[in-house]
């Protein structure tokens, strides 16, 4: 999970910041949610009658579950996109120009989305979308919504801490008889016991260096199932990764039918999904 720094610049008054030129909001922005940690998304949706300017800028903080501003920036904000009609890039930036009705001179470390081509029509719900470099946890988040020349600010819910919780047991909890405690995974259509489970992760008790990438996902791939039947992670943690892993393993035959010299290798996504669960489910204490 990313090590984020909390930004000095912020507090939680920051949503005072912006200046409200109309009380009454003609958009409704819903709460936060995710799947994985990464791809975070909200809609917004026109809730008054008659023509709305459409949206200048969405301007969004995010705050932690240690209840710190997550800062975002080109270092860690990948992509983004809304869709409403049809799916629209957007560009990430980060700074929200002199004299605009939000004042965010107060405030650092939000993302800047613009340029919207759709304009707002009644019924119509817009999927706004960005993409994180790395899993995060989010408690709440700020956003403004400047529209012509008002600003409206609004404070919604992220998934909260215990939701999307990443931290669990490593692979090597899972390397011992017994240890799978009953449970069985699938992974890439085949189903597999405990005993053909530890034949692949640890072949001759040894689960050391040099594993093909086959195998490498297939190991991590079962870590994060058998970490969500034992509840140790949520049932929606990794899921990226783990639809990167299937998908992979989906091509492949059963691996108990593949000689451990002979596993496939040579998937470089499957290989970097498994190295991301390895490097974080396991968390240190205090995390």
């Amino acid at each position: 999970m990313e090590n984020v720094n909390p930004s000095s610049g912020f507090n939680s008054s920051s949503a005072d910041a912006a200046k409200v030129a109309s009380a009454v909001s003609p958009v409704a922005i819903s709460d936060l949610s995710t799947t994985d940690g990464k791809t975070w998304q909200f809609t917004v949706q026109k809730t008054v009658a008659g023509n709305v300017p459409n949206i200048g800028s969405l301007l969004l903080t995010l705050t932690g579950c240690d209840d710190q501003q997550i800062a975002l920036s080109g270092a860690n904000v990948v992509s983004a996109s809304v869709t409403g009609s049809f799916t629209q890039a957007l560009a990430p930036s980060y700074k929200e120009g002199n004299g605009s009705a939000c004042d965010m001179s107060a405030v650092t470390g939000y993302l800047r989305l613009s340029d919207f081509q759709e304009k707002l029509t009644d019924g119509n719900v817009y999927t706004v979308q960005f993409t994180l470099s790395e899993a995060i946890q989010v408690k709440s988040a700020n956003i403004w919504a400047r529209i012509s020349n008002a600003c409206y600010p609004t404070s919604v819910a992220g998934p909260g801490c215990d939701v999307m919780d990443l931290c669990g047991e490593g692979q090597g909890a899972f390397h011992k008889a017994g240890s799978w405690k009953g449970n069985t995974v699938t992974l890439g259509g085949y189903t597999y016991t405990e005993a053909e489970g530890l034949a692949i992760m640890t072949p001759n008790g040894n689960s050391a260096g040099g594993l093909k990438d086959s195998r490498a996902a297939f190991s991590q791939g079962a870590t994060v199932l058998l970490n969500r039947q034992m509840g140790y992670i949520s049932a929606t943690a990794y899921a990226a990764e783990l639809a990167t892993i299937d998908a992979y393993l989906s091509t492949l035959n059963k691996m108990t039918t593949y000689n451990m010299d002979d596993m496939p290798t040579g998937n470089a996504a499957a290989k970097a999904a498994a190295g991301y669960i390895g490097d974080n489910i396991k968390c240190e204490d205090g995390e």
